[in-house]
């Protein structure tokens, strides 16, 4: 597959390079964490000024029309600069299950201000008792009519105080307990008094707080997609944050290599830079393999998505290889920095920090590993079936 890229992503690249060094700095980014909400809105703004939160968004609904690999690019950039906002999570959330199984209605009325920077989504998912394996969600949405009353707590809702939607998966059908089956995902309107916040301690300041659900009045309007049948339409936004996500940690690895580097070629002892040094030049060719490795996973995924293709697996072994593998580049980063790379006024705190929080996110390496396997093995049973009918028939 060629990922290289055309003239026009080069310069958008370079353009997105250019805005987050200077907006993402690292006085900048503490800032931003000790803030109320962890992010700056005036930020958001500018990314949607820019044109980042409606590039995949058709030219209908005021948005770009581009490319998956497009946005790729831009999260990529993001992931370098540690950006702490609810770009991504207003994309993966809001802009992706809209476009997927939006009503008209739905589409007309929330694209163009989630374009203009105007709305914030956020996906309400994991449960206490349901935080990957989501076929145990309990949070239930009781129909009466054509209305609906949801109970129920979510946990770690990335920007939940902030949200002015939250996306919300409730079970819809009774008898349906412990399956995928009688679910139903839901634009939820944030901020109302009947939704309680709150905080939720994070190693990586993102603003998680848990959701409690207190009987919120809903209507068949905030169905998304088909009420009963909402699963497969929450693989599909899982699948694609899932995706910009690794394209994320991707940056992320990228920016503690870069900073690594630099470090290492002005660090001297005994009168030489230490990046001189061979056992350090072979640390660094290692993390730089795992980076380049990672990367091209990512963009794999992404390109199968993009292409409307099956990505289960390409998904799964980019998660597994970044959060595995990438623990590598962190720790090397750390060891060739010594004590400097704990300040916390220098930049690869913040890396650490992100990389640990994306690691987890959204299913951690054991539970790719385990969906990966049982895809395998599925593959694997279906091959013998075949082979078998074939020798049957000849």
């Amino acid at each position: 597959m060629d990922f290289s890229l055309n003239e026009t992503q080069a310069e958008f690249k370079r353009t997105a390079q250019k805005f987050f060094e200077e907006k993402c700095t690292v006085a900048a980014l503490k800032g931003f964490e000790e803030s109320e909400g962890q992010y700056s809105p005036a930020l958001y703004k500018e990314l949607a000024d820019l044109g980042f939160l409606g590039l995949i968004v058709p030219e209908e609904y005021g948005g770009f029309g581009g490319s998956l690999m497009d946005l790729a690019l831009i999260v990529e950039e993001a992931g370098w600069a540690i950006l702490p906002s609810p770009f991504l999570s207003t994309v993966a959330y809001g802009i992706v299950p809209l476009l997927a199984s939006g009503t008209e209605e739905q589409k007309q009325e929330l694209l163009p201000k989630i374009v203009a920077g105007e709305l914030v989504f956020s996906g309400a998912l994991s449960e206490p008792q349901a935080h990957y394996a989501l076929n145990h969600i309990t949070t239930a949405a009781e129909k009466s009519g054509k209305d609906y009353t949801l109970s129920g707590k979510k946990l770690f809702v990335p920007y939940g105080q902030s949200a002015d939607y939250l996306v919300t998966l409730a079970r819809t059908e009774k008898g349906t307990e412990a399956t995928h089956d009688g679910l139903s995902l839901f634009l939820v309107k944030g901020k109302q008094p009947a939704i309680q916040t709150a905080p939720l301690a994070s190693i990586n300041g993102e603003g998680l707080v848990e959701i409690d659900f207190r009987n919120v009045a809903l209507s068949e309007t905030d169905v998304l997609g088909e009420a009963n049948k909402g699963w497969s339409l929450t693989q599909k936004t899982l699948q694609m944050a899932t995706a910009l996500q690794c394209i994320e940690m991707a940056g992320v690895l990228r920016r503690a290599l870069d900073v690594t580097t630099e470090y290492v070629k002005g660090r001297t002892q005994f009168e030489r830079a230490i990046g001189s040094y061979q056992s350090v030049q072979h640390r660094l060719a290692k993390m730089y393999t795992v980076v380049e490795g990672g990367q091209l996973a990512a963009y794999q995924a992404i390109s199968r998505l993009e292409a409307g293709a099956s990505a289960e697996k390409e998904l799964a072994v980019a998660k597994v290889w970044l959060s595995k593998e990438g623990q590598s580049v962190l720790v090397g980063a750390h060891q060739l920095h010594g004590g400097m790379g704990l300040d916390m006024d220098y930049p690869l705190q913040y890396c650490f920090r992100r990389f640990k929080s994306l690691q987890l996110n959204i299913g951690s390496a054991s539970a790719h590993l385990t969906e990966l396997g049982k895809s395998l093995v599925q593959q694997t049973g279906e091959s013998v079936k075949e082979d078998a009918a074939k020798q049957l028939v000849f």
